[in-house]
This record gives C-alpha cells, structure tokens and sequence, in this order.
C-alpha cells in the first residue's frame, strides 16, 4: 500500500471518528443502559462505514451489477442497422458560462457516456442516436443538446442524433425514448448508460414495452489488490453509494 493512502480524507475522517468513539467511551463513563447501547450503536455504524469504505467491497458490489462487454455484432446486428437507435441516458450539466461550449458542461458521468456512445456508433453505424434527459430549470434543453454536441464532435452525424430533452428520471428515459424511436421507425432499442446502471436501465426499458440491448460504458469495478484494499478510502465510498443507489432503484415498483 502506498503511504500516500494514508492521507486519503475518507480514511482520516473514520480515524478521527473511532478515536472520538474510543474517546467518549473511556472518559464519559455513563452508568446508564441507555447510554452504553448508544455507544454500541455508534460503534456498530463506524464498523459499517468502515466496511463499506473499503476498496474491496466496492468492487464486490460493482462486479455484481457491471455487465461485461458485449461485441459490436451482439449490440447491433448488422442485418438490424436500420432499425435499432442508441440511446444515450442523460446526466447533469453545469451552469451556462459565456465562450464555453455546451459539451464541456457535461459531469463526469456525461461525458464518459457520450464518448461512449460515439465509439459504439462508429462500430455498429445504428439509424440513430437518442440523447434523452431534461437540463436544470432555466435551461431544460441543456443536457440533451450538450450530449448531441459532444456527439458531433467525436464524429456523430448531427442529422443521425435525435434529442429527448423532457425525462427526469430512469424511467422517463425509457418511456419517452421509446415513444421518440417507435413514432419515427425504430423498433430495436439499445441503451447506452453507464455499466453500473445498465441492470435498471434495462428493466425500465423492459418495462416501456421493449426488449433492450445494453451497450455499457464508464467501467468503475476492480479486482482485489491484496491487503491493502481493506483500507478505506473516499473514492471507495462513492462506489459503493453508487451501487447502493443502482439497488434502491431496483426496488421501485
């Protein structure tokens, strides 16, 4: 392990939160029942969030929902290519800054998608590509048109991009991408998301009356790198949010 991880804030905040813990139970020494189960409980979520910090269990949960890489044949058949759209699942946009083009406003998670997206246009040359997901109040285009952009500039056909700039959520993305590709030809659906939220993607599409193909981007998983992943860090507890968001989600009826 590098000494460098020892300076990671996420690690250094659970230090100083079970010093505290250890702190409070030597110096306090409240006699009460009460008082030793609260103790106890706050030990028992240190523990967790200790746990779930870890390297190692980030990679576990992201393993079970990351699906691995299809071919470009699987994705879209070449018999299929007029008939199948991508789309692109829309992410957040920050605020309009004069001279800075829409693209470069995109998050992380925006910008990995779409590059994504390019790289399987280019390999299964699809009828279209559908951007799908509504911008900030002000500016409710802003996402779509900030992923069509980033099309374009990775080599997209600006007249091969179709823009959905209404969905707010996961399921929105479904409905109104479907309603978009079906009301102008297209009857093969293939999602274009980030792999660890592919497996609700799809069941939402599924659920908006299609079979969908997933076509994965933006792989956050990692193997086991030996003792040192049992060391938490911030980045760590970010993935595993991110899992523990995914399988929320599932959970929506």
């Amino acid at each position: 392990m590098s000494p460098s991880r020892l300076l990671d804030h996420g690690l250094l905040t659970l230090l100083l939160l079970g010093a505290s813990l250890v702190v409070l139970k030597r110096e306090l020494l409240i006699p009460s029942r009460r008082a030793r189960w609260a103790l106890r409980l706050g030990f028992a979520c240190w523990a967790l969030l200790w746990i779930s910090a870890t390297p190692a269990v980030s990679a576990a949960l992201l393993r079970s929902l990351e699906p691995a890489v299809p071919t470009a044949e699987a994705v879209v058949p070449a018999a299929l290519r007029g008939q199948t759209a991508l789309v692109v699942l829309g992410s957040n946009v920050g605020p309009a800054v004069e001279g800075i083009p829409p693209r470069e406003r995109l998050d992380s998670a925006g910008r990995a998608r779409t590059q994504g997206a390019a790289r399987w246009y280019q390999r299964t040359q699809p009828a279209a590509v559908i951007v799908t997901g509504i911008g900030p109040a002000n500016e409710p285009r802003a996402s779509a048109e900030a992923m069509a952009d980033a099309l374009v500039s990775a080599g997209v056909p600006r007249e091969r991009i179709w823009l959905e700039a209404n969905a707010t959520n996961t399921r929105e993305n479904a409905r109104y991408s479907v309603e978009l590709g079906r009301s102008r030809g297209v009857a093969r659906f293939v999602v274009v998301t980030s792999a660890v939220h592919m497996r609700r993607s799809l069941r939402e599409f599924r659920r908006a009356g299609v079979e969908p193909v997933g076509a994965p981007v933006e792989y956050l998983g990692a193997t086991f790198g030996g003792a040192g992943d049992l060391v938490p860090t911030a980045s760590s507890i970010a993935r595993t949010q991110q899992c523990v968001h995914e399988f929320l989600g599932m959970l929506k009826p």
